[in-house]
């Protein structure tokens, strides 16, 4: 079997392995607490909605990873799938709260993705709400 246009199938694939490093990359740098590195990975104008809460735009990210986001832990990756420009992320953090309390909760992540390789969007689902990691 022969594909008609082999060069759009070879992008396809090369495509779908780059942002799955990009989003691997993504959970390694946040866990590592490399938050100027984290935000390179986003655009300028990229939106992120965390349960009830949305920033949008990088001063927002920024504010958010450097100033509001106190939980630190690590994340465990059960699956990655890509769709097109878009990662979904099934996965479990395991870490701790602002007050030092241990912190485990199921989470889903959706990443879209602009035409340069940068995330333009990206949506959070945690299993126990977003009030479980504030504290």
């Amino acid at each position: 079997m022969k594909l008609q246009n082999q060069s759009v199938y070879k992008y396809s694939i090369e495509s779908k392995i780059s942002l799955h490093s990009i989003v691997l990359n993504y959970y390694q740098l946040i866990d590592e607490q490399k938050i100027n590195e984290v935000l390179n990975l986003f655009s300028e104008t990229a939106s992120y909605a965390r349960c009830e809460e949305v920033f949008s735009g990088i001063k927002a990210l920024e504010n958010f990873y450097k100033n509001e986001r106190k939980i630190t832990g690590h994340h465990e990756i059960k699956n990655l799938w890509i769709i097109g420009r878009t990662a979904i992320v099934e996965g479990i953090f395991r870490g701790k709260g602002a007050d030092g309390k241990p912190k485990k909760v199921s989470f889903a992540d959706f990443f879209t993705f602009n035409d340069e390789g940068k995330v333009q969007n990206r949506r959070t689902y945690l299993m126990l709400g977003g009030s479980y990691v504030k504290a």
